[in-house]
């Protein structure tokens, strides 16, 4: 089998999973995976983003600044 073949082969492979794909996830099993894998995922987003906004981030930033601080003083920079 040529070069063009598989790849022909292969495209249309491609293409029979594009169609499969598009089909199961217009069916309504595909539509409550799509809603639970988007809610997931907004989810995730939002308790990162209410982990990154607490107080010990500032602390920590805080401490990390005041060490750098003493340090650069006792090396007289």
């Amino acid at each position: 089998m040529g070069t063009t073949s598989k790849s022909f082969f292969s495209f249309l492979a491609g293409a029979a999973a594009v169609l499969a794909a598009g089909a199961y996830l217009s069916s309504k099993n595909g539509q409550k995976i799509t809603k639970t894998v988007s809610d997931r995922l907004r989810n995730i987003k939002r308790h990162t983003a209410e982990s990154l906004d607490s107080d010990w981030l500032n602390d920590l930033s805080d401490s990390a600044n005041q060490t750098a601080k003493s340090f650069r003083e006792k090396i007289k920079l």
